[in-house]
């Protein structure tokens, strides 16, 4: 049977708008607590260093009977503190906290003190002496593999020791030291843990902080200090938190330089008269770019356009995890995909290419995009991340 040329026309018409169809705009799902996204962007020189500029794209096949899941971001326990003294101090006798037996106290000297040798110390409790079961000098603690300074000193405080004041004592003491103690028997715990592990330059952070003694929650109080990887600090405001325990809630500096290392703040509490001292680090990106907002679907190739903004020359990663309806109607893991491709500033676009063959039989629509990322790889910072992404 012939076709006419009109019916031809008409058959190409309607192709032609099943293509637009497929690849038809759709804005990403809105972002979720947790997510995230930069509300700005910076213009950066391009990353120096041999970078690839092909463009790469590739996925692989998951196992939908396992569950996927990110893990939480880092938290500090800390059974320790640190005070700087002066030789003037250690003469006299440094209270040192304490509410286990079996502490460790390392001394370190500061430039142009006097370092001190094992038997310069004298430990007391209560009146009474406290032995020194071992001790460990500069030389030694570097053959072990840790970064020690000349003339550092650690002694694991033995007979005697335990909880109450002990008192730390130097005769020949001469300069500044700080004097690190850590109580690994100890059932008093400080921690710190911030709500992510990298963050966009001038965006809110927020670190929760709190203690248990023996297993239960206990009060404290708690001041805090954020210090870039180049060594500046400001101080940062600790609050009580809704939930118990405390927070520091703080904007990360818009100007925050990136690379050389990580962010930290640093936590500076008491608890029920004993110190604790923690640190929890994490990542400061400048944001370079952004996904635009929306994507388009080549439902056929289960192929996802991502429309990416960015505002600096720079090799960009787009990667996300495929969710698809399982014959229960529940949505599992079934492939993961990753793109990468170098963009000058401008408008890009990133496609993440999912196979059909990575379907598990039964497995179809409705699909979800979740885990998307969007990572700046020149200059190693993760710029973008939504939990749920897309569902088509």
């Amino acid at each position: 049977m012939r076709i006419s040329k009109l019916h031809a026309a008409a058959l190409a018409a309607l192709s032609t708008l099943a293509m637009a169809s497929a690849f038809a705009a759709q804005p990403l799902l809105p972002a979720g607590h947790g997510d995230q996204v930069p509300a700005r962007l910076v213009s950066l020189p391009a990353p120096t260093g041999a970078i690839e500029r092909q463009p790469v794209a590739f996925s692989w096949k998951l196992d939908p009977a396992l569950a996927l899941a990110q893990p939480a971001p880092y938290m500090a326990e800390s059974r320790e503190y640190w005070l700087t003294v002066e030789g003037t101090e250690l003469q006299r006798g440094v209270a040192l906290p304490m509410t286990a037996s079996g502490a460790l106290v390392r001394v370190s000297p500061a430039r142009g003190a006097t370092p001190l040798r094992a038997s310069d110390f004298a430990v007391s409790s209560q009146g009474r002496r406290v032995t020194v079961d071992r001790s460990a000098d500069a030389a030694a603690l570097r053959q072990a593999g840790m970064d020690a300074s000349a003339g550092t000193q650690v002694l694991r405080l033995g007979a005697g020791s335990g909880a109450g004041q002990a008192t730390l004592r130097a005769a020949n003491a001469n300069g500044r030291y700080v004097v690190h103690v850590f109580e690994p028997n100890s059932a008093l715990v400080m921690f710190a843990r911030a709500d992510r592990d990298h963050a966009l330059a001038g965006q809110q952070m927020r670190v929760a902080i709190g203690a248990t003694s023996a297993g239960r929650a206990t009060g404290l109080r708690s001041s805090a200090l954020l210090v870039a990887p180049d060594g500046s600090s400001q101080k940062v405001a600790v609050r009580t938190a809704a939930g118990g325990g405390q927070e520091a809630v703080f904007k990360l500096p818009t100007a925050a330089h990136q690379g050389g290392g990580l962010w930290e703040l640093q936590v500076f509490s008491i608890v029920g008269g004993t110190p604790r001292d923690a640190r929890t680090a994490f990542a400061v990106a400048q944001p370079t770019a952004r996904f635009a907002g929306n994507f388009a679907l080549d439902s056929s190739h289960l192929r996802v356009s991502l429309p990416v903004q960015a505002a600096s020359p720079g090799r960009y990663e787009a990667r996300g995890t495929l969710y698809a309806t399982a014959p229960d109607r529940s949505l599992r893991a079934v492939s993961e995909a990753h793109a990468a491709a170098w963009m000058n500033a401008g408008n890009g676009t990133l496609v993440l290419e999912f196979e059909r063959a990575h379907l598990p039989a039964g497995y179809g629509a409705p699909y979800e995009l979740r885990q998307l990322e969007l990572n700046d790889q020149g200059r190693m910072a993760p710029l973008e991340s939504r939990a749920r992404a897309a569902r088509f």
